[in-house]
């Protein structure tokens, strides 16, 4: 027994249960019938290559499935992180808790070096926050909308071909995703019309449209959207009520010589003060400087309300880590940070490969998208409801063998494991007539991977 008490001191009730918060706070009682959250099958697919270099241990292998830079380019040197880490880190107490939003010299460091925000903005280096990945900050935006609605059940906004992870994130917060309509003539892109019926099919659900995400450059789709036409969907978007916009600019830095990066600073000062309030946008090493396990995203938010209430997430979820924030210091403390070698290592042959995939596709007539970032999504519609070549047989989605590609899934199937050549089927992307063909690699990689993937497609009969 401890001898803690004073003989005047009272308590209060501490031998029953109680409740940490208040009764009108207390999150109620509702049941559904909830799905799984399935493991991503990007992550899985190109070990199905394993099977194919079984079979033929002496055959390149080709693997466009994952948009992974640090794989497919070579990655930063552990060298050069070594040496940015002892940059970064202080000489003594160098392992204690960090800032939970980002030290403050790299968030000054984006800041002003990435970004130029200049005094008409508004801003400073406290509207940045750091997080440890793209996913973190993503799981972070949907726990704010979460708070700022005081109810679970809403709807997040997507395109009508959304990366695989947006419906994940968004269900294990208690959000649903819904995705606009979008065509293939128009790139399965975002418009004001779609936001216009998404709003109304909402309506008729008695639910609300809580979010919207735009990407560009697109994911899977490879989509970029104009400076005008982002402009004109976050407006469109506040004025329709829809109080919390994601842009996700991941893939901005990786894009033609020409196009480069978005002003992001401009665009800021062009929107409304209610459009301020209500976007987030969002960038990182993982594309760019091909980061991939560095797991380092920031979010530029223009809204000092939700400044606060995003560090209080931090402080109780996940902080930055050292590794990337040292990554982040390196790249984003020199003057220009896109001509950094790290980020050069990667936009260079990424682009003479983008270069090759548009003109070979076209050559061979295949119907795709392809205009910026890491991916070309292609269609495979001629390709469904043939017959695999004589003596080959795959694995169907419950395991038994079949001779015939009736889905995109059985494509990528017979596509990974018997003929050395890995991509992402649509229907992850509920495209279920296209398939995701990274060319992150080598030209010169990505020539072999494009001629293996038309020689196999072709050999269907």
């Amino acid at each position: 027994m401890y001898d803690l008490i004073f003989n005047d001191q009272n308590l209060g009730d501490t031998g029953s249960p109680k409740y940490f918060d208040l009764s009108e706070h207390l999150v109620p009682i509702s049941a559904m019938d909830k799905r799984i959250v399935k493991p991503s099958g990007m992550f899985t697919i190109k070990l199905e290559l394993g099977e194919f270099m079984q079979e033929y241990p002496d055959r390149n292998v080709y693997d466009a499935s994952q948009g992974d830079g640090g794989f497919s380019l070579g990655g930063i040197p552990p060298e050069e992180l070594t040496e940015a880490l002892l940059r970064y880190l202080p000489q003594s107490r160098s392992t204690q808790y960090g800032n939970p939003i980002g030290r403050e010299d790299v968030r000054e460091a984006v800041f002003h070096n990435y970004y130029g925000f200049d005094a008409l903005t508004g801003l400073t280096p406290d509207n940045v926050i750091f997080g440890d990945g793209g996913r973190d900050l993503l799981q972070k935006w949907y726990q704010l909308i979460v708070s700022n609605a005081n109810r679970c059940g809403d709807i997040v906004l997507v395109s009508a071909a959304p990366w695989g992870s947006y419906a994940q994130g968004t269900y294990i917060n208690g959000i649903n995703t819904l995705m606009a309509p979008g065509t293939p003539e128009n790139g399965f892109k975002f418009t004001t019309e779609a936001i216009d019926v998404s709003l109304e099919f909402a309506l008729a659900d008695n639910r609300r449209i809580s979010g919207i995400v735009f990407t560009s450059p697109d994911n899977p789709t490879g989509n970029y959207s104009s400076y005008d036409e982002l402009i004109n969907l976050i407006e469109y978007s506040v004025e329709k009520g829809i109080t919390h916009i994601f842009v996700d600019l991941i893939y901005q830095v990786v894009t033609d010589p020409e196009v480069g990066c978005y002003d992001v600073n401009k665009l800021y000062n062009a929107l409304s003060k209610e459009a301020k309030q209500s976007v987030v946008f969002m960038d990182g090493l993982t594309k760019a400087a091909g980061g991939s396990n560095l797991r380092n995203a920031h979010m530029v938010v223009g809204n000092d309300h939700w400044v606060h209430l995003l560090k209080g997430l931090a402080t109780h979820t996940v902080f930055p880590n050292a590794l990337g924030e040292a990554a982040a210091l390196e790249i984003y403390g020199q003057e220009n940070p896109i001509d950094h070698p790290w980020v050069k290592r990667v936009t260079g042959p990424t682009a003479k490969s983008r270069a090759f995939v548009r003109e070979r596709f076209q050559k061979l007539g295949y119907k795709f998208i392809c205009d910026q970032g890491y991916y070309a999504f292609i269609n495979i519609w001629p390709y469904l409801r043939k017959v695999i070549p004589k003596g080959i047989t795959i694995a169907d989605s419950q395991g038994s063998q079949k001779n015939r590609i009736d889905t995109a899934e059985d494509l990528k199937t017979y596509l990974t494991t018997k003929c050395g050549v890995a991509i992402i089927h649509g229907t992850v992307f509920n495209q279920p007539h296209f398939i995701r063909f990274s060319y992150a690699n080598d030209p010169v990689y990505t020539e072999g991977a494009i001629q293996r993937l038309h020689d196999s497609v072709t050999a269907l009969e």
